[in-house]
């Protein structure tokens, strides 16, 4: 029986999900968002920093506020086997460590608010195309309903339930995927400000480790590893050992973090993919909070354009790829260049160029954003033979990065 027709029902309640039913219910969009968990930002898998611009996008406009930032950042250490090679200090903080069920209420929260509707403890079963419109399919605990939309969002995180139930995705390309293995806990000494990086092949090979503080001694402490799922859990302990043997484990998550979305297509008639669920997440680090609310704000624009023209076709969908393209693709083809760059270094090359840049960059005090192109500058500046030495790695990298668009 169909209880009630909504402009849009977003399948996932996280960053992407929240993120579309808020702007799309303040473009006049009814909205339904679908959470199969018992509660809003019940489990998460997410090491928890963003950047200083992304809580400016998020605060925009909104006058209700939760405290749901445990720290700022003001520099991070980036180490090589284990020995400091680089401290950076910033004159204001880069960023924050959030507290990440606090935040995702409060995005769900924020579009409640606003009038989006919400259903937890609520599965996708299926959809099937009823005319110009979807009927979904969901199951409400032992209860069968069924509900009428225009618009299906898949915003249900690595799973992507929608696109595969509707035959969009088909199996991943499982390389592109990025492990990761996390704990959170206490461990007295760890710095309130400052991000930890850990890069090599006895901490995490091809990938890394990091410790994420939270305030007062807590940090999110993990390692990621693209492609690479096993011995997860060996990594992180011997990383545990070596700095922090005491450190005392509140809670332990892993899973995997999809990347890869320029190998897919993210619109349908009828259906927006979002988010972890459109494999969005950074493909060197595996961050994803950030591009998963992008998406979710450039899919609500194309949406509200959709009901104006009253058509929810490819027509009018596929700009949503467009204009997300836009707002992401350049900051991701840098970190896929980057992710090329470094997994195609051998050890003796990776030792190498650890050592350029430490002796180039070092302990150094900047003003934030801090990118790549400004980093690369200040290491040529004082190591002018840096792109001669590894710049045939470079080429290679770049050209495996262009391949992944061909």
């Amino acid at each position: 029986m169909i209880k009630k027709n909504y402009d849009a029902v977003v399948i996932g309640a996280g960053p992407a999900g929240s993120s579309f039913a808020y702007y799309a219910v303040g473009k006049g969009l009814s909205v339904l968002m679908v959470e199969k968990q018992r509660e809003v930002a019940h489990t998460i898998l997410c090491a928890e920093g963003v950047s200083s611009e992304f809580l400016s996008l998020v605060r925009k406009g909104d006058g209700h506020q939760r405290d749901y930032i445990a720290t700022y950042i003001y520099g991070g250490i980036l180490t090589y086997d284990g020995k400091p090679y680089v401290e950076t200090r910033l004159t204001e903080p880069g960023g924050a460590i959030l507290e990440r069920k606090i935040f995702d209420r409060y995005l769900a929260e924020r579009a409640v608010r606003k009038g989006a509707d919400i259903l937890v403890n609520t599965r996708f079963v299926s959809a099937e195309r009823k005319g110009n419109d979807i009927e979904v399919h969901l199951k409400r605990g032992n209860n069968d309903e069924i509900v009428l939309t225009s618009l299906l969002v898949d915003a249900s995180g690595p799973t992507s339930v929608v696109a595969k139930a509707l035959g969009l995705f088909e199996e991943y390309d499982k390389d592109t995927d990025f492990y990761t293995y996390q704990v959170y806990g206490y461990c007295d000494g760890i710095k309130d400000n400052y991000l930890y990086f850990s890069i090599g092949e006895n901490i995490a090979p091809k990938g890394y480790a990091w410790i994420f503080p939270k305030g007062g001694g807590f940090a999110n402490i993990g390692v990621g590893i693209p492609g690479k799922r096993d011995g997860l859990d060996v990594y992180l302990n011997n990383f545990l050992e070596k700095h922090c043997k005491t450190f005392k484990i509140l809670g332990v998550i892993h899973g995997v973090v999809p990347t890869g979305f320029h190998k897919r297509r993210l619109y349908d008639d009828n259906v927006l993919i979002l988010g972890d669920a459109a494999r969005l997440a950074d493909p060197l680090t595996g961050g994803g909070i950030a591009n998963a609310y992008i998406s979710g704000l450039v899919a609500a624009e194309v949406a509200s354009q959709a009901k104006k023209e009253g058509k929810f076709d490819v027509s009018v969908l596929k700009g949503y790829e467009r204009r997300l393209k836009k707002w992401i693709m350049h900051d991701y083809m840098v970190t896929l260049f980057a992710k090329m760059f470094y997994v195609s270094l051998s050890r003796e090359e990776l030792q190498s160029f650890m050592e350029s840049i430490g002796e180039s960059l070092g302990h150094m005090e900047i003003n934030p954003p801090i990118n790549p192109v400004s980093m690369l500058l200040k290491v040529l500046k004082k190591d002018p033979l840096f792109l001669f030495r590894f710049g045939r790695k470079g080429i290679y990298a770049a050209k495996e990065t262009l391949r992944q668009f061909i």
